[in-house]
């Protein structure tokens, strides 16, 4: 049994093209995937000013992007919602682990945990 996501209209529900880890899809009603679709659209989001803006550039390693690949996401602060820049997939988890083990344990304990230092001259 599939699980759902959102409780709008539960009789109604459809696949919005996500699944959850276990492999099952994500469901949800007509209205929340056209708004979630509407909502993180590329375009909504500007895509293509950011991509230009970087250059092509992931803004987290500077490697190239994938262009307008799923693969490429618009990284942005989940506290403020700030965007900070179109990233990696990859770049985009890592920059999610680091935050969340810098909220964590606080960003010495981090570095030092890597074996890195801060030289705060």
């Amino acid at each position: 049994m599939s699980r759902a996501k959102c409780l709008h209209n539960p009789r109604a529900l459809v696949a919005n093209g996500g699944k959850h880890k276990d492999g099952t899809p994500i469901l949800q009603c007509r209205e929340c995937v056209r708004t979630s679709h509407n909502k993180y659209s590329r375009k909504k989001q500007g895509y293509d000013a950011w991509y230009q803006m970087q250059g092509g550039l992931c803004a987290f390693c500077m490697l190239p992007l994938d262009g307008h690949s799923n693969r490429t996401h618009l990284d942005h602060n989940h506290v403020t919602g700030v965007k900070r820049g179109l990233v990696h997939a990859a770049c985009n988890l890592m920059i999610g682990g680091v935050e969340n083990a810098v909220a964590l344990m606080g960003v010495h304990r981090v570095l030092d945990y890597l074996g890195l230092t801060v030289d705060n001259t």
